[in-house]
């Protein structure tokens, strides 16, 4: 939460996506929710302290009538991830612009007082967008699980050979095929990177209550689908350069949800 910096760091993403989003092509995909999203690395020793100042931030945000919401994630592996949705690419910038306000009305002292309390904390942070992609996610209407209340989230990171986006496309929307004909009812969303991620990636998001409850709807929705899930998985795999996967919870004690909407900057 170097903040200071961190306005510098957004202020060159907001340049870079107004001079690259545009160039994408039209098309279906691009219906999806659009998020900035900043993730923070933290070292182990460092979880308290920078937590202690996280958990602060959301009463300052509001005192202070910061307008844009964010929802918060933390993984296993230390990684902070902190989710802003946007309607387009402007919302890019008047995020940009509050966070500049807020530096004035609450003092850059303070901003100060908190980079100096958290400095020995952090590994790294960088800022993405991400697109949602509803035509390669799965949401049956009976998910047993609201992903707004689970505690364990499964994000599988999927890093694609260059010239593989059409076929990988089509794969995961096969996987939609086979789950919806086999009715089953544990789902995913899936995401494609923008700028700001090692392109090109696209990760997909499961979650339940809790690790036993999830690996156990894995292992039902295995019995529905089956070998036909083994093979479309194995093409996945052979699309591949790397794949990750990570493991961690919702953080709606990190999140920030204003009492107003945001409103569009003059």
């Amino acid at each position: 939460m170097r903040r200071g910096t961190w306005i510098v760091s957004f202020a060159v993403l907001v340049a870079c996506t107004f001079g690259v989003v545009s160039l994408a092509p039209a098309g279906e995909e691009e219906k999806g929710q659009l998020s900035i999203v900043e993730e923070v690395t933290v070292k182990p020793g460092g979880v308290a302290a920078y937590e202690a100042a996280a958990k602060e931030f959301p009463s300052i945000l509001a005192e202070h009538g910061f307008p844009h919401a964010f929802e918060a994630y933390a993984t296993d592996d230390y990684h902070y991830y902190f989710v802003y949705p946007v309607e387009n690419l402007a919302d890019i910038d008047n995020i940009h612009k509050s966070w500049m306000k807020l530096l004035e009305s609450w003092g850059l002292d303070k901003w100060e007082k908190m980079e100096k309390q958290i400095s020995g904390s952090l590994e790294t942070y960088r800022f993405m967008l991400l697109r949602s992609r509803p035509d390669l996610s799965f949401n049956p209407e009976h998910h047993p699980y609201d992903p707004a209340k689970s505690n364990y989230l499964l994000w599988g990171y999927c890093y694609l050979k260059p010239g593989m986006e059409k076929a990988f496309e089509q794969n995961f929307k096969d996987f939609v095929t086979l789950f919806t004909a086999k009715e089953v009812p544990f789902g995913w969303n899936t995401f494609q990177g923008d700028f700001g991620t090692e392109m090109p990636v696209f990760i997909y998001a499961e979650w339940a209550d809790g690790p036993a409850a999830f690996w156990t709807e894995v292992e039902k929705s295995m019995a529905k689908v089956g070998d036909e899930s083994e093979a479309l998985w194995n093409e996945t795999l052979s699309m591949l350069r790397r794949y990750e996967v990570k493991t961690g919870m919702s953080r709606p004690d990190l999140s920030y949800r204003p009492v107003k909407p945001a409103a569009a900057e003059e």
